[in-house]
């Protein structure tokens, strides 16, 4: 099951993200922004809490009828593919530069960031993938025991409030909220006047980001919650109202829905590739900031497409394999 609209917001939500980190590696390099200043390099972070959110329409929407063993093989099925060989990767390279530990090789193969202390992977992007895994386990138990959800919330709401241990910190995470702002809007009845949703979430965004949410966190902090309050209000919200949005207009097929076939290819391989051309491009003499963004974005994208077509499909239907000859038996 499809929804076109929210296909193609997938591929705009990991643009975003792309963009957040092409004007920032090309800030540090030059000190410059561009034309938009930093309102538009701030303005790429929504494309994560997008991607929350989305997580939670989704995941309410083709859940239904699925056992939870089904649900977690789907789910490991879509998302292991194609990130396990990347860490593998930077797992290696990582370990020669003395740069990765156990705790990092334990995270980065179980997405459970939670040790002796808050552990982060060693593909740079990969934090969000932790929240996305503790939401598809607690997807998981209440598909097998429905009346958990109960006990979830009532686990999470505890977590929320104490956050007095790593373990704490992470469960009770108030991004966590983003996900279930989804659950919500699955639900929720369709209302075309919402459409108008959007531009709000947009301007939302743009204008309060910057002053709501100003902090640049390292990967622990995300992880640990810091300042989450503010970046759930100020890009979390305005996520949703974009995604509800998103849900009320009729799409159909076409290039932008095919570029969301390969958002996820894209958000995980955009940043080596756009460090190392926007490195290479700042060593041209008079080269505006803008131009080179623009380009190392488009050679991410243009690269993430044959990631995509290369390696993600031959990998997802070799992955499917398995579970269509135990249907057909």
């Amino acid at each position: 099951m499809k929804i076109w609209s929210l296909q193609a917001l997938r591929f705009w939500a990991a643009f975003a993200v792309l963009l957040y980190h092409a004007c920032n590696t090309t800030f540090h390099i030059t000190g410059r922004f561009g034309v938009l200043g930093v309102d538009a390099a701030l303005f790429g972070r929504v494309g994560v809490d997008v991607f929350f959110v989305l997580s939670g329409v989704i995941i309410t929407l083709t859940s239904g009828g699925l056992t939870a063993g089904a649900f977690a093989a789907r789910r490991a099925r879509r998302i292991l593919p194609l990130y396990l060989p990347l860490t593998v990767f930077y797992l290696v390279a990582g370990g020669i530069a003395g740069a990765v530990g156990w705790r990092e090789a334990v995270t980065s193969l179980t997405l459970w960031p939670v040790l002796d202390r808050m552990a982060e992977p060693a593909v740079p992007v990969a934090w969000t993938l932790c929240f996305e895994a503790l939401f598809y386990a607690a997807a998981a138990l209440v598909i097998w025991r429905p009346k958990a959800v109960w006990v979830l919330l009532a686990l999470f709401a505890t977590a929320l409030c104490l956050r007095s241990s790593p373990l704490l910190r992470f469960v009770g995470n108030p991004i966590v909220l983003e996900f279930l702002m989804g659950v919500g809007l699955a639900r929720a009845p369709r209302w075309r006047g919402a459409v108008w949703l959007i531009p709000i979430g947009l301007a939302a965004t743009w204008f309060l980001g910057p002053t709501v949410y100003p902090s640049v966190l390292d990967v622990p902090g995300f992880l640990n919650g810091e300042m989450a309050w503010r970046r759930v209000l100020a890009l979390g919200v305005p996520a949703a109202l974009i995604v509800w949005g998103t849900l009320q207009v009729e799409a159909r097929e076409g290039a932008q829905t095919r570029l969301g076939d390969a958002s996820y290819a894209l958000y995980l391989v955009h940043l080596p590739v756009v460090t190392l051309l926007i490195a290479a491009l700042c060593r041209v003499p008079g080269l505006p900031p803008d131009v080179i963004v623009l380009t190392a974005a488009a050679a991410a994208v243009a690269l993430a497409w044959r990631v995509h077509e290369l390696f993600e499909k031959p990998l997802l239907a070799w992955a499917r394999r398995p579970a269509f000859r135990l249907k057909a038996a």
